[in-house]
């Protein structure tokens, strides 16, 4: 890294937050796993006695998922459960027809096979820790919850080098939310101007953290957002860079 490369934070780096998804783990295939959800909602339609295609439960699952996210901007927390009732609900089916305990935890589970883990996060998480940097994990959920996204951190080596993960789903708000952030400082016993949080996203991730009163790092791994937001304190294109940036030596 050049000397003159702009980093996120002036002093001494006490603890790095990540978020999760384009950060530390990332869905191979997004298209297989709506697949499987939609194929899912189908067959509990056609179960129940109803006459829907596939197409019309495509196009349920698609406006209930555009709700959560709709709802997901405006700072509100919801999950498959909620998804899971309006797409039912758009198809005319009664909810007492069906095991909606059975097509939530299908959906939930649907990414199982697809997740990844970014190439360096590991070895980023095992250097901090060797140098007794706090490490946590921030993550808004979607259709899958926290406590199936700590399953996929443990399958990727992941969950044992994050000290504490602070999922939406359980602390109630998504990001940017300032509760989310301090969720993880507050037990760690970290004040934010001792801190840098590490995300993909503008509107959550780097807002989120400045509004805490973080550093912030925006990784564009993965994705590159170019929203028109303000930008991260700096830009990192993958996790070695990134490392660099935070000042670790041979990460």
């Amino acid at each position: 890294m050049s000397p003159n490369a702009k980093r996120p934070f002036d002093g001494t780096l006490e603890a790095v937050t990540f978020d999760c998804w384009n950060t530390l783990l990332y869905e191979e295939n997004w298209y297989a796993a709506h697949a499987r959800r939609v194929v899912e909602l189908h067959r509990v339609a056609v179960e129940a006695g109803y006459t829907a295609t596939r197409e019309a439960a495509t196009r349920a699952f698609d406006s209930a998922w555009s709700r959560h996210m709709d709802l997901w901007r405006r700072e509100q927390a919801t999950g498959a459960v909620e998804v899971a009732r309006w797409s039912l609900e758009i198809l005319g089916i009664e909810l007492h027809r069906v095991d909606l305990d059975r097509l939530v935890d299908h959906w939930q589970q649907a990414s199982h096979e697809d997740v990844e883990a970014l190439a360096g996060s590991r070895h980023l998480l095992q250097r901090l820790r060797s140098l007794g940097i706090h490490t946590a994990l921030v993550c808004d959920t979607g259709l899958t919850p926290g406590r199936v996204v700590r399953s996929h951190l443990e399958r990727k080596g992941l969950l044992e080098l994050l000290e504490l993960q602070i999922f939406s789903d359980e602390v109630g708000v998504p990001k940017p939310h300032p509760r989310m952030f301090h969720a993880a400082l507050e037990p760690l016993r970290v004040a934010p101007e001792r801190s840098v949080h590490v995300g993909d996203l503008r509107r959550t991730d780097v807002a989120g953290g400045r509004g805490a009163g973080m550093g912030t790092v925006r990784l564009r791994a993965r994705f590159d957002d170019l929203e028109a937001l303000p930008e991260a304190d700096a830009v990192a294109d993958t996790h070695a860079h990134l490392g660099a940036l935070l000042g670790l030596a041979d990460a």
